[in-house]
């Protein structure tokens, strides 16, 4: 590569035509038709590198939990520079951007385990490969089976009490916080700000042994998030009675999103009332 001819540089609204004439194989690509919030967003940059003045890859990062969470996404490449290495020499100075950043403590991102090539980014990045989680939705009720019946779970209303369980999480199982749909982040109480914990229901059950959060949020079509931390769902009475009883107070979702560990996963008896994605892994530094 010569290096004369490249430039890595923060994207501004005039380059939303070079992202139009990029060939990314990617038919009705989101990116383009948000362009424009991503731009003006104060908690999303995007970043080209151009070859001649000619974008050939893009990458971007989104900050959580009080900015001090890092996601790097918006990962895309004109296919006719692709396996030259050009990506790389994007996502190296977009990481550096982000230390320099006041605040953030975590650098990461999420990828399918299959998606071998954005894997090895990553890795040539300086990320390090850690949790796999499984997202499956529950959308089919009815064909739950062989797991122990019981009361819905107590609701906690109050805020502050809510922020004080999560505080008090000890053994978390899941190894992560699913903070969004495909944002799972460290377990950290950045993310419990007022705002977040009073827009998610939290119940507990009557042991106090056990609770789940649960979030409306929307990727495409709405969910009710499920955020548990154990691999017993099955066992626990009245936890399926409990995140169906969200469901059927927030009829606009299409079911309820949960995030499974591996173990957890393979704990599932029977997968047939879920839509099962390929399992994710989320690689990150602390900065």
């Amino acid at each position: 590569m010569d290096q004369q001819l490249l430039q890595v540089r923060q994207l501004t609204m005039d380059d939303l035509p070079a992202l139009k004439m990029m060939e990314t194989g990617i038919d009705d690509d989101y990116v383009i038709r948000i362009f424009g919030r991503l731009i003006e967003s104060p908690t999303q940059e995007l970043f080209g590198l151009f070859l001649n003045e000619q974008l050939i890859s893009l990458a971007g990062y989104s900050l959580f939990g009080q900015d001090r969470f890092a996601v790097i996404g918006r990962l895309r490449s004109d296919v006719r520079y692709r396996g030259q290495g050009y990506a790389t020499e994007l996502l190296k100075p977009v990481i550096n951007h982000i230390k320099d950043y006041k605040g953030v403590k975590w650098i990461g991102a999420n990828t399918h385990v299959t998606n071998h090539s954005a894997r090895r980014l990553l890795e040539k990045s300086g990320l390090e490969p850690g949790i796999i989680s499984y997202y499956l939705t529950l959308i089919d009720p009815s064909s739950l089976a062989n797991y122990k019946s019981g009361p819905r779970w107590n609701e906690i209303y109050n805020t502050e009490e809510k922020r004080q369980v999560l505080l008090h999480l000890k053994n978390n199982q899941l190894g992560v916080f699913p903070y969004e749909c495909y944002y799972p982040f460290p377990y950290d109480a950045a993310f419990f700000t007022d705002e977040y914990l009073s827009d998610a229901k939290l119940y507990i059950n009557p042991a106090r042994s056990r609770f789940v959060l649960i979030k409306n949020d929307r990727k495409k079509y709405d969910y009710s998030h499920v955020k548990y931390f154990w691999n017993d769902h099955y066992e626990q009475p009245g936890f399926f009675e409990t995140i169906l009883h969200h469901w059927n107070e927030n009829t606009q979702n299409v079911g309820c999103w949960i995030d499974f560990s591996e173990l957890g996963f393979h704990k599932i008896p029977d997968l047939t009332p879920y839509e099962v994605q390929n399992p994710w892994i989320l690689y990150g530094i602390w900065a």
